[in-house]
């Protein structure tokens, strides 16, 4: 006889090869399940490497960013085809899709089998926030709000990062009963080792893939102009991106480059590295403004001050929480007066570690949402 962990397949549809966070969804769902996972390995961005002990089937197609929408949806049908014929083999139970290219593959596939999808959101397009000008993006746009709209009705459940999401866009397309909130919380387990860093040069950390250029640079403008160090730690969103970095930084010994990192061995030791946590991005992008980074909840578990960028969901709650501060994503020298003061200024930099040691639990608190999606099996 089966158990019913047997019967639950769970597979996961990406078009890139599991991050942290995605990790954490695939661990929720093997205390349950079988799991597999079908993805895209992308030369362009090629950030992470499988990280969890279950089957990966990873397909080398470099899958053009979401802003080139004709180029990816004709490379697209190349995985399409290749992760149709794998959900034929694995007849999962559940499709765990992230991406519309991946929801549409799941739908093709439920329309033959019996299958619950499951679709999960980490950002927002920015042409679903703020429509465009132009009248051909305006024209794709409708496009895709006519196919999500269909594709929605085979949605078993959402899964959002932020709240926000389903208020501003998926409020129309499901019933609030039917979405998880989960908060892009770190696996705890991987910060078992953690100590926080003790003495040497004033640190500022970044995280994370390496995107959003302009802010990195002010980041690097303004830790010259105060004698702080920089530590910048993940590949670029893109290797182009990586590179331009790089070479900005040239020459530059106050900042330090690890690259890749596997998430589990190394995040707590980059935690330790660092005094404060740099999570400034362009906040005259739609998504900047209502996206909950993860780098919000690891910097609170670490008891390190977070830099933010003004005008976002996360200056809102930094504030309300009195975990960080928040600056022009722009005003280079609004930031160096932040960064002297955490430098020099104890009792400043003490009261953002007691908030986030106060309101560790309410911000990190993730248990019941990763039931909920446990739920989804029982």
């Amino acid at each position: 006889m089966k158990t019913e962990k047997a019967q639950n397949r769970v597979c996961f549809l990406l078009t890139h090869v599991p991050n942290p966070r995605m990790n954490k969804r695939i661990e929720v769902f093997e205390e349950e399940a079988d799991v597999q996972v079908i993805c895209t390995r992308r030369k362009s961005q090629n950030i992470w490497e499988p990280a969890k002990n279950v089957p990966h089937f990873i397909f080398d197609i470099d899958l053009p960013s979401a802003k080139h929408l004709l180029k990816r949806y004709f490379v697209s049908k190349d995985f399409q085809k290749k992760a149709l014929k794998k959900l034929c083999e694995l007849a999962p139970s559940v499709i765990y899709a992230e991406s519309l290219d991946s929801l549409l593959i799941a739908i093709k596939y439920k329309k033959k089998h019996d299958v619950k999808i499951i679709f999960e959101v980490a950002d927002l397009r920015e042409n679903y926030i703020v429509r465009p000008k132009s009248l051909a993006k305006r024209a794709v746009t409708e496009l895709l709000l006519k196919k999500e709209k269909k594709a929605f009705k085979s949605v078993y459940r959402l899964v959002v990062t932020s709240p926000k999401f389903y208020d501003i866009h998926y409020h129309s397309l499901i019933e609030e009963g039917k979405v998880i909130f989960i908060p892009n919380a770190p696996d705890l387990s991987a910060f078992k080792g953690y100590q926080k860093k003790n003495g040497g040069n004033f640190t500022v950390g970044f995280i994370g893939g390496i995107r959003y250029l302009k802010q990195m640079k002010m980041l690097v403008d303004a830790a010259d102009m105060i004698d702080a160090d920089v530590l910048f730690a993940g590949a670029g969103g893109t290797s182009s991106e990586y590179e331009e970095i790089k070479l900005y930084c040239n020459g530059k010994d106050n900042v330090r480059f690890t690259g890749r990192y596997n998430y589990n061995e190394d995040i707590a030791g980059l935690y330790g590295m660092v005094d404060c946590v740099f999570s400034v991005y362009d906040a005259d992008n739609p998504n900047v403004r209502i996206a909950l980074p993860n780098k919000l909840y690891e910097a609170v578990y670490c008891e390190l001050p977070l830099i933010v960028a003004k005008n976002t969901y996360l200056s809102e709650l930094v504030k309300q929480y009195g975990v960080g501060v928040s600056v022009s994503h722009t005003d280079k020298n609004e930031l160096v007066d932040v960064l002297l003061k955490l430098k020099d200024d104890i009792g400043y930099y003490k009261a953002f570690e007691t908030k986030c040691r106060e309101h560790k639990e309410e911000i990190l608190g993730t248990k019941r949402q990763s039931e909920k999606l446990k739920n989804v099996l029982r």
